[in-house]
């Protein structure tokens, strides 16, 4: 029972943390939330009772103004009469009552927010009112009477009296008056600054404690969580890399040292079978992969010989059909009706002769490509001068073409028949597909020796010349220009060239045109069999 309270205890622990962290924020939250309301509220209080103050120091003022303009009102009619029956003291008189009232509506609504300390003022206020009633009394007898002339014959001693007694009382509560209101709006501000003093202070020190506990709690939260998380992730990712050798290593009683511990003995379980299954499978697996790499390599030459067939068989079935078609045809022709002459069998016989011989040329072109693929080339090696063997070529094929040699010699062992022919390729698909100039190049190379063929005629296009050196390939200015071609001139270049060990390639000419190049070594890389 101990144990699985600990056990749960130790399970909980994160949660714990996670949770005693997320209630210090929400207590902070909460904090300031009522820091920023009472700090709003106080200030609120502190001004509306200024406001207060400043309203009841206004209505005093108003009452003093209005009071003594009363009073001269008063002395005025009395001096030379009551000019406007009275309607003048009469709006005084109501002034001053509306004075009266707001005054004690202010204190009124000052009591209700401050509490009894206020009555001081409503006391002082009635005994103000008391005051102006029984001056307003008093003149209000005097006028009355109809004494008028007694009192203006004796107005030294009344006017004497009134003003002892407005100046003794009436002027002295009016100064007390004012004052309690200043100083209580002087009492106010000092307040309002004391509190806005401590609210400083306590937000300042709410945000200093906040800021380290805070503190606390990310360093709780990264030695308690993120850092154990991230060490687990590491050593997961670790063995989902295969590395079972490297054990996390995680410490501590919480869930994610738990999971770790457990990984650790799962990684040395795998890492232990893993070793044994290496250890049982490593002459197996040498053995399996010497068979298929065997395997692999004779089905690969199965595939290719067999590919090599079919397409030879495709290709030759596509050529010859025209060059049989017209044996067969000439053969008939020559055999049907009645007998010719022997003219007319002489030219069936011609033009049979020539199908029969473009079929060899075919058939030996093909050949030849197929053993060049299969490398089984027979070349006839000759120790020559390839300088001299392009000169001769040129000139044999009557195309007019002009020969540049950067040399004056270039030795070579290679087939001399074989090369000529790959040249005359050259040149008559300069003349049949390019333009009216062509020019022959003979230059060294890092490989031995350059043959470059120029024309200046349309060029092609870079499908064109990716798909030139496939069989039976022909370009569209080819089509146009040339029908009596079978596709093989340049197939059978290439297959030249790499039988010597060389390569051929097409590239565009400077200016326009297209450049075919053959590369020769001076000696080739493959054994020819005579």
């Amino acid at each position: 029972m101990r144990e699985t309270i600990k056990n749960r205890v130790q399970k909980m622990k994160i949660i714990n943390v996670i949770n005693g962290i997320a209630m210090v924020m929400l207590l902070f939250a909460v904090g300031g939330a009522a820091i920023a309301i009472w700090t709003a509220n106080r200030a609120e209080y502190f001004s509306e009772r200024i406001t207060l103050a400043h309203r009841s120091y206004e209505r005093h003022l108003e009452l003093s103004s209005n009071t003594y303009q009363l009073f001269k009102q008063y002395g005025d009619a009395m001096l030379i009469g009551d000019l406007d029956d009275g309607r003048g003291e009469a709006e005084l008189i109501r002034r001053i009552r509306g004075n009266i009232s707001d005054i004690r509506s202010v204190i009124g609504e000052e009591i209700e927010m401050v509490g009894e300390e206020e009555i001081e003022e409503l006391e002082l206020l009635s005994k103000i009112e008391r005051k102006i009633e029984d001056l307003i009394g008093k003149f209000e007898v005097v006028a009355g009477t109809g004494a008028g002339e007694e009192l203006r014959m004796n107005w030294g001693r009344l006017s004497a009296i009134l003003d002892d007694e407005i100046d003794r009382d009436f002027r002295s509560m009016i100064d007390e008056a004012l004052e309690e209101e200043l100083e209580e709006v002087v009492e106010t501000r000092a307040m309002a600054q004391a509190h806005a003093v401590l609210a400083t202070r306590l937000a300042l020190a709410f945000a200093v404690l906040a800021v380290v506990v805070t503190l606390l709690s990310l360093r709780a939260y990264r030695h308690q969580i993120a850092g154990p998380l991230a060490k687990l992730m590491g050593g997961v990712r670790a063995f989902a890399g295969g590395q079972f050798s490297r054990p996390i290593g995680l410490t501590g009683r919480n869930e994610i040292s738990e999971v770790a511990q457990v990984l650790d003995d799962m990684a040395e379980m795998v890492e232990q079978r893993t070793r044994s299954l290496t250890a049982e499978n490593v002459e197996l697996e040498k053995a399996v992969r010497t068979r298929t790499n065997e395997l692999e390599r004779l089905l690969q030459e199965a595939q290719e010989s067999e590919a090599t067939r079919r397409q030879l068989m495709a290709d030759v079935s596509h050529e010859l059909r025209t060059p049989l078609t017209i044996i067969q045809g000439e053969s008939e022709i020559a055999l049907r009706g009645a007998d010719k002459s022997p003219d007319e069998y002489r030219d069936a016989l011609i033009r049979a002769r020539d199908a029969a011989a473009h079929t060899t040329r075919l058939v030996n072109d093909l050949l030849f490509i197929s053993r060049t693929e299969s490398g089984a080339a027979r070349l006839a090696l000759e120790e020559v001068d390839l300088h001299a063997l392009i000169d001769e070529t040129v000139g044999m094929a009557q195309t007019g073409a002009t020969l540049i040699a950067d040399l004056e010699r270039a030795p070579v062992n290679v087939d001399p028949v074989r090369v000529r022919q790959s040249v005359i390729a050259l040149l008559q698909n300069a003349r049949h597909h390019g333009g009216t100039q062509i020019t022959v190049r003979l230059m060294s190379s890092p490989l031995g020796y350059r043959v470059a063929v120029e024309d200046d005629g349309p060029g092609m296009t870079d499908v064109e010349k990716e798909r030139a050196f496939e069989r039976f390939f022909r370009g569209s200015n080819a089509a146009e220009s040339y029908t009596e071609g079978a596709g093989l001139g340049l197939p059978v270049v290439r297959s030249i060239a790499e039988a010597h060990g060389g390569h051929a390639w097409l590239e565009d000419r400077l200016g326009g045109g297209t450049v075919a190049v053959i590369e020769l070594p001076k000696r080739p890389r493959l054994r020819a069999v005579s």
